[in-house]
């Protein structure tokens, strides 16, 4: 068979997922839907989880490669920098979304699939972090995620409910949210300078 086009079978995923529901998607029927052999599938993503695994590192790596190259002048503070890359993050999200909404109401229900989620959103923020130049090492920098991914699911909760096309709402919370992060790490001695260093 040619080449997997992955972006096409994660849309197929998503349209799917927000047509029948996380619980009776299956591989089967993505394979089907795609026109693809359920052994193609089967040989790049052992099953669904790993489907939607895989999914969150696509988005992650089509972030990288949406940021503007100049998100590390130093005249850009940390706090834009986060907002410009969760910005990316969403308008990355924005062909997938049905599918995406779907899942967030089957986390909050399903311990599997909220352990599944929280793992994805750690190594997302880890990796949006590092990408505008902020340390995640050690104990400070686990703080960091934990504090940027807070930011992240009440940008999610506001986006899920927002126009296809408006992320008005989801912006200005997002902004609203790093400032309180920002003030946050402030009281927790967390000040970073624009080198996204701790001082």
């Amino acid at each position: 068979m040619a080449r997997m086009n992955k972006q096409k079978v994660f849309k197929g995923l998503m349209e799917l997922v927000s047509d029948v529901g996380w619980s009776d998607f299956t591989l089967a029927a993505l394979a089907r839907n795609q026109e693809i052999e359920e052994l193609e599938l089967e040989k790049l993503f052992s099953d669904k989880i790993g489907l939607l695994q895989a999914f969150s590192e696509f988005i992650d790596e089509q972030i990288l490669a949406n940021l503007d190259p100049d998100i590390l002048d130093p005249e850009i503070s940390i706090r834009e920098r986060l907002l410009e890359i969760m910005l990316v993050r969403f308008d990355v999200l924005a062909p997938y979304k049905g599918g995406v909404c779907e899942l967030l109401k089957v986390t909050g229900k399903d311990p599997k699939m909220f352990v599944v989620a929280a793992k994805a959103i750690r190594i997302s923020m880890r990796s949006s972090l590092e990408a505008v130049g902020v340390s995640t090492r050690g104990i400070r920098g686990n703080v960091k995620i934990k504090g940027l991914a807070a930011v992240f699911l009440f940008g999610m909760r506001t986006w899920s409910k927002e126009e296809r096309n408006d992320i008005t709402a989801t912006t200005r919370i997002l902004d609203d949210r790093l400032k309180w992060a920002e003030s946050i790490a402030k009281s927790l001695g967390l000040v970073m300078d624009n080198s996204g260093q701790d001082r």
